[in-house]
Parts: C-alpha cells; structure tokens; sequence
C-alpha cells in the first residue's frame, strides 16, 4: 500500500526509511523513531478541539518536555530540531498542534529524501483519529 500522497509505500522505502513511510498507512512501528511519532501523532488527535487550562497544562507538559530518543538513522532529533527551528508545539489548540507536527515530520521526512505529506487539517484527522473513538 502506498502511504497518502507520499508516493512512498513501507513495501518499497528502503529499510532505514520503512519506519517513517510506513507510518502513514499503520499504526505499526518498527523502530523507537516510528513509535514515538505514533505517540506524538494520537496524543494530538485525541487532546480537546480547545484545550481549557486544566488540559492545557498536561498537554504543555507532555509536548514540551518530551524527550526525543530517536538518536540515529535518517529521522535522528527529527522532534527535538523541530522544536529549535520552529518552537515548541502550540497547545492552545488541537488544529495548531496537529499543523505543527505536520509540519515537523515533515521536516524529518525532507531531511530522509522522502516526499512530505500535505498538512490538512481534516486529512490528519481523519488518518490519526477514528469516528468511533478507537485506535
């Protein structure tokens, strides 16, 4: 299966790069890289549309203090350099959060020589949260 408007699927990236292509398409990670985007992406997906102070505040801790433990291969610090270019991730909405993480996996992806994802709202919805609830 090719992974939504990549043109890259898991079956054909190469084995340093299965990881990310294949993220897009499964929830199956092969690596610490893939899961902890896996974590980043549905903990986004399911926080509130308009976090209240009180959501913020765990949402804040979780994001900004999250440890990057990709440490090697093609998506190495992908999280943590996005956070020095671009700041850390806005938590003051679920829409801003989602573009950012867009925007830096993005980054990772462009660093790897993978084609990047469009980063539309409704589309990162609809790949990373499920109508009825479930992952």
């Amino acid at each position: 299966l090719k992974a939504q408007g990549t043109g890259v699927s898991s079956e054909t990236a190469p084995p340093h790069l299965a990881s990310m292509a294949g993220l897009s398409e499964s929830n199956e990670t092969k690596d610490i890289c893939g899961a902890q985007w896996l974590l980043l992406w549905s903990t986004a997906a399911y926080a509130p549309e308009f976090p209240a102070k009180d959501d913020k505040e765990p949402l804040q801790t979780f994001f900004h203090k999250f440890t990057d433990l990709c440490k090697t291969g093609p998506y190495a610090n992908g999280y943590s350099d996005a956070v020095k270019e671009y700041g850390k991730p806005p938590i003051g909405s679920r829409r801003e959060l989602m573009i950012w993480l867009c925007m830096a996996e993005n980054r990772c992806l462009q660093k790897a020589s993978l084609p990047t994802k469009r980063c539309r709202y409704s589309e990162l919805m609809a790949r990373w949260r499920y109508p009825d609830g479930y992952l």
